[in-house]
């Protein structure tokens, strides 16, 4: 073996390598195509269907009731938000121009038993519609999609709109966020019994 000019101390580092052939490495895919590709199978699903999977909890006449009346709140509203909150016994729906639901100009809350429209507390009601003594809303319970066609029902809609300021633009559709997800649920009295 030549030892050259390195001398004796660099034939000793290579030691038997120089003499063997390399073994082939194998090809390893870079780790950030890995976390690429999860990205790409882990998406979340679309809004529309993390909220048809909560309304499938509620009773069928409720989630019909519910899918007949939101494009009649989306018309009222274009361009807002429809914030969907999820609570351990209902769903509420609020329409807003802002990404707050506390902001809503209307929401819907999805109950087992009934759908209600809740509007701000210090609107005019003249006809005495709304129900309930809380503190910030009151409500008005929708037997059918059609009661938000009444007279009465979209004065209330419109007095909203007035009452909040919001001027929505002519044409836009409403865009959904799901804000809240409850992740564990509770049981039920009927499930726990």
């Amino acid at each position: 073996m030549f030892v050259g000019h390195y001398g004796a101390s660099f034939v000793w580092w290579l030691g038997d390598r120089h003499r063997q052939p390399q073994k082939r490495s194998v090809i390893r895919p870079a780790p950030y195509l890995f976390r690429w590709s999860k990205l790409v199978t882990d998406r979340q699903p679309s809004p529309s269907a993390q909220f048809s999977k909560l309304l499938s909890r509620f009773p069928a006449e409720i989630v019909a009731l519910v899918k007949r009346s939101l494009p009649k709140l989306r018309r009222a509203f274009p361009g807002s938000n429809e914030i969907v909150y999820d609570y351990s016994n209902s769903a509420v729906v609020s329409f807003s121009m802002s990404e707050r639901g506390y902001e809503a100009i209307v929401a819907m809350a999805i109950f087992p038993g009934w759908v209600r429209l809740y509007f701000d507390k210090s609107l005019p009601d003249a006809k005495g519609l709304l129900k309930g003594s809380g503190s910030k809303v009151r409500s008005v319970t929708l037997k059918t999609a059609a009661d938000l066609d009444r007279g009465d029902i979209h004065a209330l809609i419109n007095a909203a709109i007035k009452h909040s300021g919001v001027t929505f633009p002519r044409t836009g559709s409403t865009r959904m966020i799901i804000k809240s997800e409850s992740k564990k649920r509770k049981p039920t009295k009927s499930a726990r019994a």
